[in-house]
């Protein structure tokens, strides 16, 4: 997964929180990082843009190779998501790790820019950093801190589409000796009606007994990852973020759908709320099947 990384920038302090986070993997594994720096379309930009974008890309090159890391770099001209997926398939990059908002973003999500447009429609995992702190639109961007990884929240509904981030999240933990919290949301079933009162609230199925956790947790445990199951009752989207919080989750790894596939994996339920609401990194599998991702090989 961290053969072949590619990371765009804008020439913003916010972009370039994702580098730290980069550093690790390359000191970690023998991987070769891709610098993308995408300016405005060819009947825009102007010579002095593409050299000055030029110079930027060279002198973060220049500092990752005296770190004997293995990094390549690329200018190119044209629309930002559309560039960044293009180069992305030629490249055969297996990752894209960038932050959610550079030079132009808000500090929160909106539909439409740059970062949730190459989620949708990536083809490979994406690894989100969060530019900006948790609180509100005034906050400030987040530091350069280095994200321990120590801990892993990875949901599941116990579907082959949810399992899909079962390797990407091994590879995480097994770099960076995490331990990984497998959650199952429990959805209570609600009989409608004055009937209501009558029935007795809908017990939580015991963590241990959970078989939607089951086949997870014991992947992970046969490639030596420390492993912890947990079943909660709420809609999925709310049990991941209060999970994340109370669990002090350093990264969220989950595929981009699940059982119910476009219904309410994909951008737009889970999976959006998620990146709406969430304080910590995010790594976004997409399921092999899925829209994004029929037509490739």
């Amino acid at each position: 997964m961290f053969e072949r990384i590619l990371v765009p920038l804008d020439g913003s302090s916010r972009a370039e929180l994702i580098l730290s986070q980069v550093g690790r993997l390359l000191r970690r594994k023998d991987s070769k990082v891709l610098l993308l720096r995408v300016v405005s379309s060819l009947k825009e930009s102007s010579k002095a843009e593409r050299e000055q974008a030029e110079r930027y890309i060279d002198e973060l090159i220049r500092k990752f190779s005296g770190r004997g890391a293995r990094v390549g770099g690329r200018v190119l001209a044209g629309p930002i998501a559309p560039s960044i997926l293009k180069v992305c398939e030629k490249e055969k990059a297996t990752l894209i790790a960038m932050t959610t908002h550079g030079r132009a973003g808000l500090p929160r999500w909106l539909l439409g820019s740059v970062a949730e447009k190459v989620v949708r429609a990536s083809s490979v995992p994406v690894l989100l950093v969060r530019s900006f702190q948790p609180g509100g639109e005034e906050v400030p961007p987040a530091t350069a801190e280095t994200i321990p990884f120590r801990k892993i929240l990875v949901p599941t509904d116990g579907s082959r589409a949810s399992a899909t981030v079962v390797d990407p999240a091994t590879e995480f933990a097994q770099l960076f000796d995490s331990e990984i919290l497998v959650v199952h949301a429990e959805y209570p079933f609600i009989l409608p009606g004055p009937e209501l009162a009558s029935f007795p609230a809908p017990a939580l199925t015991r963590a241990e007994d959970d078989d939607t956790t089951a086949a997870v947790a014991e992947a992970f445990r046969d490639a030596g990852i420390r492993v912890t199951r947990r079943t909660e009752l709420g809609d999925a989207a709310s049990v991941i973020l209060d999970q994340s919080k109370s669990a002090g989750i350093d990264l969220i790894a989950m595929a981009t759908h699940g059982r119910s596939g476009l219904s309410r994996w994909v951008l737009g339920s889970v999976a959006e709320q998620v990146l709406r609401h969430g304080a910590i990194p995010l790594l976004l599998v997409p399921v092999k099947g899925s829209p994004k991702s029929r037509g490739k090989k």
